[in-house]
This record gives C-alpha cells, sequence and structure tokens, in this order.
C-alpha cells in the first residue's frame, strides 16, 4: 500500500512540475524536486509554496522568477531576491503562513 503512494506522490511532482521537461529545469536549478502547495507570489514573480509533510524547516520553499528587473535570473538565484513583505514567510516558519 506505502508503495502504491510513494508511485502516486511522484507521478505529482512529474505533473505538478509541467511535465518531464519542467521537472528537469526544476531539479538543475534548484537540485531538489519538491511538491507542495502555492502560498502566494510576490511582484516580481517569485512563487511561495508549503508541505507540511516535509520536515520543519524544509516545508517552505521558493521558486524564483527567471527574469529580474529585465535581467535573467534563470542560474544566478539568490536571498536578497525575496522582497520585505514575503521575508518572514522564508525565515521564519514557526509563524502561520502570512499573506501580503
Amino acid at each position: 500500500m506505502e508503495l502504491v503512494q510513494v508511485l502516486k506522490r511522484r507521478l505529482q511532482q512529474v505533473t505538478g512540475h509541467g511535465g518531464l521537461q519542467g521537472l528537469l529545469w526544476v531539479f538543475f536549478r534548484a537540485n531538489d524536486i519538491r511538491l507542495g502547495t502555492l502560498v502566494g507570489e510576490d511582484k516580481y514573480g517569485n512563487k511561495y509554496y508549503e508541505d507540511n509533510k516535509q520536515f520543519f524547516g524544509r516545508h517552505r520553499w521558493v521558486i524564483y522568477t527567471t527574469k529580474m528587473n529585465g535581467k535573467n535570473t534563470f542560474w544566478d538565484v539568490d536571498g536578497s531576491m525575496v522582497p520585505p513583505e514575503w521575508h518572514r514567510f522564508k525565515c521564519y516558519p514557526f509563524f502561520p503562513v502570512f499573506y501580503p
């Protein structure tokens, strides 16, 4: 029974990232493949996710935008790309989800 749940979750990861190509792009950028609930998106296009099935401290993450201020940021991701209103979501995971 647990094998079925694992396979189902892996299939959700592939389809949740837009197919195999999208899954590979996320893996190459972040070196990790996660599945979670979209919590929100900031003014730059960064997407914030949460998955409470992950252990504490890794249950919230950011998928950074590929273009910011006219610059291609596909490979140049940086923690400073998170605006102040979303900083609490990422750095203080023991607070409830904050929607700016």
